[in-house]
């Protein structure tokens, strides 16, 4: 094991985003779907860094960024905070007009709240093979005022030791969206005074998400249609077929996923199936979910070949499904002649393959008494407590 290298303690920025109501919502929600939403939230965050902060370590529900040497001025903090604050709720919003998922974490994530601790000190760095890990008072002052006594959901902490290290600090009553506010908080290691903004003035400042149109496009023809009954219930062959990230384990010839983003399967859900390893894969987008109790339908639009695979699913008795998928192009004498007399029965030889592998998997999961992994939940649950 490689030595760790000591860093002697220089003036370091401590930037920590922390995302207010994790633990209610981890607790009383779906685990699973609750802890993808907060990995992408806290990616969204990552992406979000304009200030050439450092990423020392993801802390659950928060991140402990950092930037040594030159104290930040007022504005370039609050623009950092600014940036941050729009991007998570922007993606929250535009996550509640994409989901399908209605269980409670997908269902409440529109509730979750963002703070934010800044401050500044005396900060040893010291690095452990490939990761840097913050030691000295300051870190831990930094995160013992994530618990305050500031009455407000959303708001940035910003220390004195911060703005008395700062000259330009006397522009914060300039730059600042509202006059700040002023405490103390008082801690085995002493008191700490500070500077607080509440970010509900920001909230304008979101941008509204665009309803996407995955609209199929027009002048489509029916290629081939087939069909089999898989046996297993509605529920789980629609949380199988819908997961992005699992086409290799039902469809012939797949060995995997890439370019998802998500994931959750959502209206806009994408997906590249890794068949041959080069750009020829289909990439796919999923898209005009159709949802009832009995029957399901979605679009699987295949932007490599521009055509569209309708997938219906029907509920049968005794917990079985009939899977149908029809293939849809555009209307092309030449190209559909070429189809129907050279590829046709290999498609349909394809899909009568997968849908063999689909029931395989499916029956597998049941002798197993196990789950898929994606957990879809189609109507709300009655008790959502994990």
């Amino acid at each position: 094991m490689k030595a760790t290298q000591n860093s002697s303690a220089e003036p370091t920025l401590l930037f920590i985003p922390d995302i207010s109501g994790f633990t209610k919502f981890v607790h009383d929600t779906e685990i699973a779907h609750s802890e993808h939403i907060i990995t992408e939230l806290l990616e969204a965050l990552i992406d979000a860094n304009i200030m050439d902060l450092e990423v020392s370590e993801v802390e659950g529900d928060a991140i402990l960024f950092y930037r040594k040497g030159k104290q930040p001025t007022a504005a370039e903090t609050l623009a950092q905070v600014q940036k941050m604050y729009t991007t998570f709720h922007f993606f929250l919003r535009k996550y509640e007009t994409q989901r399908i998922c209605q269980c409670g974490a997908c269902a409440e994530s529109s509730g979750l709240q963002l703070k934010f601790i800044i401050h500044y000190g005396d900060i040893s760095i010291n690095q452990i093979k490939t990761s840097k890990k913050l030691f000295g008072i300051d870190v831990i002052i930094a995160h013992r005022l994530l618990k305050n006594d500031i009455a407000m959901d959303e708001y940035v902490l910003i220390t004195n030791q911060l703005i008395n290290a700062c000259s330009s600090w006397v522009e914060i009553e300039q730059v600042a969206w509202e006059t700040p506010n002023h405490g103390t908080g008082t801690y085995d290691f002493g008191e700490i005074k500070y500077c607080y903004l509440s970010l509900a003035s920001l909230e304008s400042y979101i941008p509204e998400p665009t309803i996407e149109d995955y609209a199929p496009e027009p002048n489509m023809r029916k290629l081939l249609s087939v069909d089999a009954v898989i046996n297993a219930s509605l529920e789980l062959v629609f949380d199988i077929v819908s997961d992005v990230n699992a086409k290799h384990l039902w469809v012939h010839g797949v060995t995997g996923s890439d370019m998802t983003n998500g994931r959750i399967v959502k209206n806009g859900s994408t997906h590249r199936c890794i068949m041959n390893g080069d750009e020829n894969d289909p990439f796919f987008t999923s898209h005009t979910f159709n949802i009832t109790k009995d029957v399901i339908t979605w679009i699987d639009t295949n932007h490599t070949q521009k055509a569209n695979m309708v997938v219906t699913l029907k509920r049968l008795e005794n917990g079985r499904t009939d899977m149908n998928i029809t293939l849809m192009q555009k209307q092309n004498m030449i190209k559909n002649s070429i189809f129907n007399l050279f590829m046709k029965k290999g498609f349909i030889k394809f899909y009568e393959l997968s849908f063999q592998k689909l029931d395989t998997y499916c029956t597998d999961l049941e002798n197993e008494v196990s789950k898929h992994v994606a957990g879809i939940l189609l109507e709300p649950a009655n008790n959502e407590v994990a």
